[in-house]
């Protein structure tokens, strides 16, 4: 095993935190897959990990539903606000409503560009409903709130 590999697995050793069960893991790869597109600034990565008509719901009065809507606001938002910036989490609870839908609260929030940790006005809480689909999980509908002590998002 490389360090590049030992690194990693210690990183998501780190991430999963008290999650730790085969069916967590799993369900946690959804936010681990946005957070891996939001890092190359890929609204379409983005948006495919949501399902085909899930819903984004921000501060700021922001609602979008399907994946096409996710996709060009992020593109929107990738080309103004949110350019070079990166978004990080960790879960704090995970809870199974059934074997094919999971509901996640994560902590976390936008990283500003080349910075490695959270901005408090960038801090957020969010939700994340995931169903499994076709074998894989995904993401039918995210919201975040601010989070810490006078917390704003402005989109």
């Amino acid at each position: 095993m490389s360090m590049d590999t030992a690194s990693a697995m210690t990183d998501l050793d780190s991430y999963y935190g008290e999650f730790t069960g085969a069916k967590e893991k799993e369900v946690l790869g959804v936010p681990l897959r946005l957070v891996e597109a939001w890092s190359r600034n890929d609204a379409a990565g983005v948006a495919e990990v949501f399902t085909e008509d899930g819903i984004l719901i921000l501060p700021g009065d922001v609602f979008k539903q399907g994946r096409e809507e996710v996709r060009a606001f992020m593109a929107a938002a990738y080309a103004g606000p949110f350019k070079d910036t990166g978004v990080t989490g960790a879960p704090v609870d995970v809870r199974f409503a059934s074997d094919d839908v999971a509901v996640l609260r994560t902590h976390g929030g936008i990283l500003a560009p080349g910075e490695t940790e959270i901005n408090e006005e960038l801090a957020v809480r969010s939700t994340w409903v995931v169903v499994k689909r076709d074998g894989t999980w995904q993401l039918a509908a995210y919201q975040n709130s601010p989070r810490g002590a006078g917390a704003t998002l402005r989109w």
